[in-house]
């Protein structure tokens, strides 16, 4: 509740603000990030009137799996998650921007008939452009059934709600600043694991305020400086997870235009538990994913994603997980199809152990993969994927390999 107050009451402010000093803006000044919203609302295939529809349909490994719940002892079935999506925008005059995503997905199994279920997922936004300021009110409401972290072998439905707030200012080309609350509400299912329940363990809420600085080097790439406070705070009372922190990040965001797509994002957290014998955090974190086309057949990508997760264990509220991946991509014939290839490794680190007198659990998952996909689009494939994926755990006899094999249409060609 105190997160949903927060929020409410700076939206009031920045609402204030946006309409106060939108009124002494330049006259037909727009900011970087009011274009990119407006030029993502022209290029939608279908227009009825206002209204603008950018229709989808979602395939994501439809296939055969060795091993489908990550488990010692394999159970292997064939499966298929697949639905329709579509991004809505409504944009008025240039100044107000309307955009709503919603994607029902159905998931199947064809032995496991326990594993079927729908998910959903709805998120929105609401834009008001004035000249040099961006303010945006927007959330989302999803549920679904998926593997929600490295660590959880089963599939346990989550419910999310969230909200956030943000008010963007570009005071000259190059340099532009960002203001945003966000609130988060996690509700998982009540579901037994290895003893512990899933919805005491992990359920709680989320609360964010940060700020960005923007630089623009050149019309491609922009640098940032951002500063974030957070805290965390769980639903149930005997749960030990309450906490905070203190984030700070700087990295570069690339135009998805250029040779370079997507962002690099690296920073230091401090993380504060609440009680006192629980041990904090302070160290490296980072959010990072990048593709480079370095000629025009060939193009890099890599990853690198580290950050604090709540765990399920009892004796560990959180572990440090640490993902890395990096890949060639080939484009051949006339860039009809294009060739993947992706190597990735995830270190989930614990600071306590399984019990007092042990010592802290260390996992270790590796993944390979191969890909072939077919352009069926200007910007969308469908393809092939087959890889092997294999889980050490150094103080558990849970060790685990699978292998699969699986058909799906991606929109990033």
């Amino acid at each position: 509740m105190k997160g949903k107050k927060a929020v409410l009451i700076i939206s009031q402010v920045v609402l204030f603000l946006g309409l106060y000093l939108g009124g002494v803006g330049i006259a037909g000044a727009e900011t970087w990030k009011a274009r990119e919203l407006r030029l993502a609302a022209e290029r939608a295939a279908w227009r009825f009137g206002p209204l603008k529809l950018q229709p989808a349909i979602l395939i994501k490994d439809a296939g055969y799996d060795s091993n489908i719940y990550y488990q010692p002892e394999a159970v292997s079935d064939y499966w298929l998650t697949a639905g329709p999506a579509f991004d809505a925008y409504l944009v008025a005059r240039r100044r107000l921007i309307v955009h709503v995503f919603e994607s029902p997905q159905y998931v199947f199994f064809f032995k496991t008939k326990r594993e079927r279920t729908w998910n959903n997922y709805l998120n929105g936004d609401v834009s008001l452009s004035f000249n040099r300021f961006l303010l945006t009110v927007g959330g989302s409401l999803n549920n679904a059934r998926e593997r929600w972290s490295t660590e959880l072998d089963i599939r346990p439905r989550r419910k999310e709600k969230s909200g956030f707030i943000s008010l963007l200012y570009q005071k000259s080309y190059r340099l532009s600043f960002e203001f945003t609350a966000r609130t988060v509400d996690y509700t998982y299912e009540s579901l037994e694991y290895d003893s512990v329940n899933i919805n005491e363990r992990l359920s709680h809420y989320e609360d964010y305020l940060s700020g960005r600085i923007y630089y623009r080097l050149n019309p491609r790439i922009q640098f940032f400086v951002e500063g974030q406070k957070g805290s965390y705070d769980f639903k149930n009372p005997l749960n030990r997870g309450d906490s905070s922190s203190q984030t700070v990040y700087s990295g570069f965001q690339f135009s998805p235009t250029g040779r370079i797509h997507g962002q690099i994002r690296l920073g230091y957290k401090s993380f504060e538990t609440l009680e006192a014998e629980l041990p904090d955090y302070q160290g490296l974190v980072g959010d990072t994913t990048v593709s480079w086309q370095i000629m025009r057949p060939v193009v890099l990508r890599g990853s690198y994603q580290r950050d604090i997760n709540f765990s399920v264990w009892s004796y560990s509220p959180y572990y440090i997980g640490t993902t890395w991946s990096a890949g060639p991509s080939f484009y051949i014939f006339r860039k009809k199809f294009r060739l993947d290839y992706t190597f990735s490794q995830t270190r989930n680190k614990y600071p306590l152990g399984e019990a007092p007198d042990s010592p802290p659990r260390l996992d270790r998952y590796t993944l390979n993969s191969v890909a072939v996909y077919y352009r069926i689009g200007k910007t969308a494939g469908i393809g092939v994927t087959a890889g092997s994926w294999k889980r050490e755990v150094n103080v558990l006899n849970w060790d685990a390999d699978r292998k699969f094999i699986g058909l799906n249409l991606t929109y990033d060609f």
